[in-house]
């Protein structure tokens, strides 16, 4: 049994699957933006982890992705690095602190987008 299956068996439940990759992945986006060091690569890090739980929300759903809704997904992305990036390297230089509270934005700002793309996936039933 694929993976899909299982997952799907012991969680039938299509919002605590969500909810579980949304999770999943703003936990991911938190260790990668504490643990980077270089000014800047949290965003390098952070951007496939947030189109990969945007590509398992879609395949929750059933949505086939096209090359423009992963171009747009990846744009989606891009913004939100821009959003942060300024913050992020104020931040860099505040021992200790600047770590937690770039973990605290990667997660917040991937819990948005993971919630934003199930919303737009159950009112139309496709990311464009």
């Amino acid at each position: 049994m694929r993976l899909k299956e299982e997952f799907r068996k012991y969680v039938p439940d299509q919002d605590k699957r969500c909810a579980a990759i949304i999770h999943g992945a703003s936990a991911a986006a938190a260790t990668a933006a504490a643990a980077t060091v270089i000014p800047g690569s949290d965003s390098v890090a952070i951007a496939p982890i947030q189109v990969a739980m945007i590509t398992a929300l879609a395949d929750e759903f059933e949505v086939h992705w096209s090359d423009a809704a992963v171009r747009s997904t990846l744009y989606a992305t891009l913004g939100t690095m821009v959003g942060r990036g300024g913050a992020n390297l104020v931040l860099r230089w505040v021992p200790v602190y600047g770590n937690v509270i770039r973990a605290a934005v990667a997660a917040s700002v991937t819990q948005g987008l993971g919630w934003a793309v199930v919303k737009k996936l159950r009112r139309d039933g496709a990311l464009i």
